[in-house]
């Protein structure tokens, strides 16, 4: 069987192929024989930040409604920050410059931010009445905007950042971006390059003139995805919820049962912790049978030819 084996197996050592794989031994393919099992070390792609620096920010803004007239139980507020929009450019208020004689640090000016919060209106017994969206203005350039304070919400601010691998920019132009995290379908995900996050606090609600008072810390970050090897212990095990059945069937014996997982292990790229081992007990041993599903047939695979 070994030496049929051996003989069937035509290896094409001119194609490239990952250290974990090569050191295995013997002819392992595994687009056709998927390893089982778990990795002792994972390759993962991870956002790593670089540098970064926060601030604290406060203003007070009406909510654009009457409160006590819409909601009249109003007791309490909580706020999510949904997006900030941001002005680049030559004619805009956020302007990243690279600093003289220090090429991977750069001088970031945050001014004129639109500020979209979510405000959930809550009574006396934490029941929500209601959602609303605010805007305003965060950092104006105008000293005679309403959310003004030379203390706590001045003109503009200015923040140094290392950012070793660069920036980000615009599709249309040669214009570098900052990327703001938050909580709007088109925003929820981490970028590449100079990021933008921000965790609002209700310091104060005045229910009778529609106004809040928000605290706002904002975080400016250089983050790049960076390739990793980290330790594991396996996959983990997401808790059932159950229902109760009314009968047995076959759906209720799946839907009683446990949860689906995908088995098929990740390679792992590096120098492989006794892999060669794993990977002949999977194949040879079968002691983890995988299904391959073909164009009109299923196939189980179970090491033997």
């Amino acid at each position: 069987m070994a030496g049929n084996r051996a003989k069937k197996c035509r290896c094409k050592n001119s194609r490239l192929v990952s250290n974990g794989i090569r050191n295995a031994g013997g002819c392992v393919d595994v687009c056709t024989t998927p390893l089982c099992g778990d990795p002792s070390m994972l390759s993962v792609l991870a956002p790593v930040i670089y540098d970064e620096i926060g601030i604290n920010l406060c203003a007070t803004f009406d909510l654009g409604i009457d409160v006590l007239a819409t909601y009249p139980t109003a007791d309490r507020v909580a706020v999510t920050v949904r997006n900030i929009e941001m002005t680049f450019g030559e004619e805009g208020t956020v302007t990243i410059e690279s600093i003289a004689g220090r090429p991977n640090c750069y001088l970031v000016t945050l001014s004129d931010l639109t500020v979209e919060f979510v405000v959930r209106i809550y009574d006396n017994a934490n029941r929500l009445l209601g959602t609303i969206p605010v805007t305003t203005t965060y950092l104006p350039s105008d000293i005679t905007a309403p959310t003004y304070n030379e203390d706590t919400n001045p003109t503009a601010v200015e923040l140094e950042i290392y950012a070793p691998y660069g920036l980000v920019y615009a599709t249309e132009t040669i214009q570098p971006t900052i990327s703001y995290t938050g909580f709007d379908v088109s925003n929820s995900f981490v970028t590449q390059g100079l990021n933008l996050m921000a965790i609002p606090k209700v310091l104060d609600f005045d229910v009778e003139a529609s106004a809040i008072t928000v605290g706002l810390s904002l975080f400016l970050r250089s983050l790049y995805f960076v390739a990793y090897k980290i330790p594991t212990e396996g996959r983990s095990i997401a808790p059932k919820g159950s229902i109760v059945p009314e009968e047995q069937s076959v759906c209720m014996n799946f839907v009683e049962g446990s949860l689906l997982d995908l088995n098929i292990r990740p390679l792992e790229l590096g120098e492989p912790n006794f892999e060669e081992c794993l990977k002949q007990e999977c194949t040879m041993n079968c002691g983890c049978s995988q299904v391959v599903v073909a164009t009109d047939r299923t196939t189980e695979l179970t090491g033997e030819e």
